[in-house]
């Protein structure tokens, strides 16, 4: 439960110690809202939204913030490559007792890593044929005609031309045109709500 609207906030002055607590929590998991937290220990409800207003206000901070998601993302790349190249140790028993332990590889962060290092070689690419001739309303563009071509799509950049793909993919599925290919889940025009 957040605080009502106008009440005040116990200690939400953004002090330099609250903003290092945040950014090393940040660093360590690259969630928002947690770190938010943990840099707000006497705060009720959300505190992100202080953080993010600073984010906005001040390039400086932005730039650590950016900084710090870095560090974090560099963590779990390096976790994924341990798991799945180097392994990892999982106990052995044998009637409740410890005999030894034997070394497990992840193929599936195998394959998450290679998609991620050499996405030319093992990213699937669905083939997508796009036409298109919107005639749009005079209220909003003037009255005027877009007519999009396909090599119109490489103009966006990937987050939007896999969102543009997998509406198309829905709007397709709905009309019937695809069979047996489930809708991908599409936030709301992309956003990542906790980032």
């Amino acid at each position: 439960m957040g605080r009502k609207p106008g009440m005040p906030v116990a200690n939400a002055a953004m002090t330099d110690e609250r903003k290092a607590v945040f950014l090393s929590e940040l660093s360590k998991h690259g969630i928002v809202s947690a770190a938010a937290r943990a840099a707000s220990p006497h705060a009720h409800g959300t505190c992100a939204p202080s953080f993010y207003i600073l984010r906005r206000n001040d390039p400086e901070f932005a730039a650590a913030w950016d900084d710090a998601i870095e560090q974090a993302t560099g963590s779990v790349e390096l976790e994924l490559h341990r798991r799945a190249v180097e392994g990892y140790e999982e106990p052995v028993y044998q009637k409740g007792e410890l005999v030894g332990t034997i070394t497990k590889y992840s193929d599936r962060l195998l394959e998450i890593r290679a998609k991620a290092l050499m996405p030319n070689k093992y990213i699937e690419r669905r083939a997508v044929e796009l036409s298109a001739n919107l005639n749009v309303t005079q209220e909003l563009y003037g009255g005027h005609a877009l007519t999009l071509k396909p090599e119109d799509v490489l103009l966006l950049d990937e987050d939007k031309r896999q969102l543009l793909l997998g509406l198309l993919t829905d709007i397709a599925v709905a009309r019937g045109d695809l069979r047996d290919v489930e809708p991908e889940p599409v936030g709301l025009l992309g956003v990542d709500d906790d980032r």
